[in-house]
């Protein structure tokens, strides 16, 4: 099953850190060395918005608050090495109508870029924010740094004003990573340590509810499977000892909230026991850096310092095979984040897209992979099913 490049986009001359497509509408998020960040439309893989000024140092990471009930506010979190977390606010009364094209037009016809509000800036991390992460409802934002710690943020009604609810401290070493569960209020957190730690709420404190070990090094990153039931949850990792890894709940044991996995011992603490369910095939030769577990396929994407793009197809539980692979999928570069993302489409012609709010999009099962480098290319990727 071949692996398909369509499209390239030279969008930093810094290394790209992290990348994440809006969960609802066909934009794209980055996190780059260069101090900023950018909004690319999915729909023609041009800029829209360029959002720099308020960080010192690298963004690296970036996420998007999913729009809930009413709201209709569009939110990115940005995580930076100088020890901040913003958070930027689409100006909705002057965006892309038409995203993807080269931005808006203003009072006197020229053509600019959205405007966003920087709003809140979010203090407290001693050292780099590695990463941040929205949780499923935008009730809570995670943050996790060089200093061992993960902070979790709740925002008011308009996200300008941040509460931190928990320092949670029980990582030894740098936390690389941070996560939430697709419908759960469940924390994943990955580290230096070599381990993933599983955060959740009990009795009004944030405790750690269970500890994954198996990894022989660094774990760099870790996805939830989207595609589970209630009550169920997988998690993929990879690691700087070159393996990519499936594990699964197994039992969970404590008093939790209605929403979540039901516990038979409610008197006793939060405990979740989780076993490796899988170790993918091994094909990296280095340290993998990313991991995305797609919510459409089930298919997981990794890359790494190898270069190497490869993609894992569930024949069934507990087995996987790699289905396609592409080596220096950025040249001689390394690869730091590949996410799956829906296939946006345009319908308007010459390139240029309708109404993204209300475009057509590519039939439910069509996906595509997006990765970013130390090149500073955003590469767009299809795995084409052979008949």
């Amino acid at each position: 099953m071949p692996i398909k490049q369509v499209h390239s986009i030279p969008a930093h001359v810094d290394r790209i850190w992290n990348l994440a497509p809006h969960p609802t509408l066909p934009l794209l998020a980055t996190a780059t060395s260069d101090k900023s960040a950018q909004i690319y439309s999915l729909n023609t893989y041009f800029p829209v918005a360029q959002l720099d000024g308020n960080h010192k140092r690298s963004i690296r990471s970036v996420s998007w608050k999913p729009k809930t009930g009413s709201n209709s506010e569009v939110v990115l979190a940005t995580a930076s090495f100088d020890g901040t977390v913003g958070i930027w606010i689409r100006d909705n009364d002057r965006f892309a109508q038409d995203v993807g094209s080269t931005g808006v037009i203003d009072d006197n016809g020229s053509i600019g870029l959205e405007e966003w509000e920087f709003v809140a800036s979010l203090e407290g991390h001693e050292n780099e924010v590695k990463c941040v992460d929205w949780s499923c409802e935008g009730t809570y934002l995670a943050s996790c740094s060089r200093d061992k710690s993960v902070w979790i943020w709740e925002a008011d009604e308009s996200n300008e004003e941040f509460e931190c609810l928990a320092v949670l401290q029980d990582h030894t070493q740098d936390v690389k990573h941070v996560a939430w569960h697709p419908n759960e209020e469940l924390l994943a957190s990955a580290s230096y340590d070599d381990t993933i730690r599983l955060w959740r709420e009990d009795d009004d404190d944030w405790v750690c509810s269970g500890e994954i070990i198996g990894h022989r090094s660094t774990v760099w990153c870790i996805d939830f499977d989207k595609r589970t039931g209630e009550g169920e949850a997988r998690l993929v990792s990879c690691s700087a000892d070159e393996t990519v890894r499936v594990w699964s709940r197994q039992s969970m044991t404590g008093k939790v909230g209605s929403r979540d996995f039901p516990s038979t011992f409610r008197s006793d603490p939060v405990s979740e026991n989780w076993q490796q369910e899988a170790i993918l095939p091994q094909r990296h030769s280095g340290p993998i850096y990313a991991v995305s577990w797609s919510g459409l396929s089930g298919r997981i994407v990794s890359v790494g310092a190898d270069g190497l793009l490869v993609v894992y197809h569930e024949v069934k539980k507990g087995e996987w095979l790699v289905i396609a692979e592409e080596e220096d999928a950025h040249s001689v570069f390394e690869i730091n984040t590949a996410v799956w993302s829906k296939k946006w489409k345009s319908t308007a012609p010459h390139g240029q897209e309708g109404n993204a709010e209300k475009d057509e999009t590519n039939p439910d099962n069509e996906e595509i992979i997006i990765t970013g480098g130390d090149d500073g290319n955003i590469n767009i990727w299809e795995v084409t099913i052979q008949k």
